[in-house]
């Protein structure tokens, strides 16, 4: 999210008022992330070795789980990583069936469930899937409906939790009573899709 990085980086000095201010004037995500690159390495070193340990703060790592690299850049360990997700697929390939209740909820089920969240999307990112306040911010400035803000704080959680983002997992998350969610569009999250 360029807008979150953006804000701390000017909250940090490591983009100058002008610099703040061109970034914010692109219009493409992508941009903004391209010229506030430019601008922290044209910064010099302490402006490229402060937004590396920025990078490494819970926020980022909480939102984006593939910096985890800087904190953590020991090769072995991520050669390890890699074996061992090599070896699980390739005795997930040789089951024949699965239980619904061990795969990885599917962006078509995340659709589903923000549809049915409605105004509480936001209540439930904080409470239940602990989705930090600022990044509900920046989904909210994003995205125009409350569907797509729902759906895309769902993605959110799922990124984060990479392989334990299961289908009964999210149902557990949300089945709690005070949240309002109807029943059958989270018992659905346990039927194969």
């Amino acid at each position: 999210d360029p807008e979150l990085l953006l804000q701390y980086a000017h909250s940090r000095k490591l983009v100058t008022e002008n610099g703040y201010k061109k970034v914010r004037a692109q219009q493409i995500s992508t941009e903004k992330v391209t010229t506030l690159l430019d601008l922290i390495y044209d910064g010099g070193r302490k402006a490229s070795h402060g937004l590396l340990e920025l990078l490494k703060e819970d926020t980022f790592q909480e939102n984006f789980p593939r910096l985890s690299i800087l904190v953590n850049p020991d090769p072995e360990e991520a050669s390890k990583r890699t074996t061992e997700d090599s070896t699980q697929q390739s005795r997930s390939t040789n089951q024949p069936c699965m239980s619904v209740v061990s795969e990885i909820v599917t962006q078509k089920q995340l659709l589903k469930v923000a549809g049915a969240m409605s105004r509480t999307w936001k209540e439930v990112g904080i409470q239940v899937l602990d989705i930090s306040s600022e990044k509900l911010d920046a989904i909210e400035a994003e995205n125009n409906t409350q569907k797509m803000r729902a759906f895309r704080m769902l993605q959110t959680w799922r990124s984060r939790k990479r392989e334990n983002a299961t289908a009964a997992k999210l149902h557990d998350l949300l089945s709690h009573e005070d949240l309002g969610l109807d029943p059958e569009v989270l018992d659905s999250l346990l039927e194969s899709s």
